[in-house]
């Protein structure tokens, strides 16, 4: 018999997108909404992929791995409403769901409708925006951190991913950090309990860096690796905090004018400029490297391309029209003190400069310029 969630889960992400989910999903927790009235915009259901394609899918993408419906398997429906059919198998890791089923389809949602979601952190100085982007595992969520815990001035916008309008409004993405032993001793007076902090160790090996690039590693040899994560981040869960249980103090925002980009890397140290073309595609480059595990490279071009166009050029679009005023600075340490250069980044950048207003044509002696 077919299980059917009766009371499915919907969320309202700034009024852009709505989501209705048969499981609740941690990461949209702080966009979750009463039931609407009409359809969402993305339907994830649990079901087995038997199930036949629903009638307003003009698209479909299916990936399935060794085990069928008994491990991951998804089937992406695209049209005017999008339907995301997981195997019933995801119900208990709801983190794996989201991460690697329907975030990758928020990401050109979004741009459809005008918005990037980019890979980058985001604080707010006195109606400020910036936001700092990285490589994955450079140091970023550790770093802002550092930084509101040293500046309660600052309010939090994002740690991963923050949601870019084409005028440079930001819009606050707040997904849970996903922090490690590391991490947690950047601030003072984090809200863990002692077991939390326990199993933080064994947490944080298996979900770092070299955790994942092994899972990377082994997908190349054709193993059910996003089933395999699955299994792991059932058995322990990955740890994931909301920015008030590891900084109580921390003021939030919702949306902000952007100021400026900050690109931190490990390196020499020290402070350089990049040109508009050069930031755009340094924030694009950090946004698809975020993206890197399956099944996203098996159904990512089933997402950008459309009748209309391929979708990537609209994003750069957006992004290049955001990041036109703000300057772009990359940061390079080997000792990982962004959190003390970037204030002082915050301090000289001046004031945002307004979008320009059309020209109006000069007149001069009776004809127009």
């Amino acid at each position: 018999m077919k299980q059917h969630n009766a009371n499915p889960v919907s969320y309202d992400i700034h009024g852009i997108l709505t989501v209705e989910s048969d499981v609740a999903l941690p990461e949209l927790e702080p966009f979750r909404a009463p039931s609407s009235q009409r359809p969402p915009d993305i339907q994830v259901q649990l079901r087995s992929l038997d199930d036949p394609i629903g009638p307003s899918a003009v698209r479909t993408v299916t990936y399935k791995e060794r085990l069928g419906n008994r491990g991951f398997a998804i089937r992406i429906e695209l049209g005017p409403q999008t339907r995301i059919l997981a195997s019933p198998f995801l119900r208990s890791s709801p983190h794996v769901l989201y991460t690697n089923a329907v975030e990758p389809v928020l990401r050109w949602a979004f741009v459809q409708r005008g918005y990037a979601l980019v890979h980058g952190a985001c604080l707010v100085s006195d109606d400020r925006a910036f936001i700092i982007t990285a490589r994955t595992d450079t140091g970023k969520t550790t770093t802002m951190l550092k930084t509101l815990d040293a500046h309660p001035d600052y309010a939090f916008v994002s740690d991963d991913l923050t949601l870019l309008q084409e005028d440079g409004t930001v819009f606050t993405y707040p997904k849970p950090l996903t922090i490690s032993r590391h991490t947690l001793h950047a601030v003072n007076t984090p809200l863990l309990s002692r077991t939390e902090r326990s199993t933080l160790f064994f947490q944080s090996r298996l979900h770092s860096k070299s955790g994942r690039s092994f899972g990377l590693l082994l997908t190349q040899f054709n193993l059910p690796m996003a089933t395999f994560n699955a299994v792991v981040q059932r058995m322990v869960p990955p740890p994931k905090y909301p920015i008030q249980r590891l900084i109580p103090h921390a003021r939030l925002a919702n949306t902000a004018k952007l100021s400026g980009v900050i690109v931190i890397e490990r390196g020499e140290p020290c402070e350089f400029p990049l040109n508009h073309h050069e930031a755009v595609s340094t924030l694009l480059e950090n946004s698809d490297d975020s993206y890197g595990f399956p099944p996203y490279d098996q159904i990512k071009e089933h997402l950008y391309l459309t009748d209309e166009g391929d979708l990537r050029d609209e994003e750069r679009r957006i992004v290049a029209s955001a990041l036109e005023a703000p300057p772009t600075i990359v940061m390079r340490s080997q000792a990982r003190t962004w959190f003390m250069q970037i204030p002082g980044f915050i301090r000289t950048t001046c004031a945002p400069v307004p979008f320009p207003e059309p020209r109006a044509a000069m007149v001069l002696d009776g004809v127009a310029d």
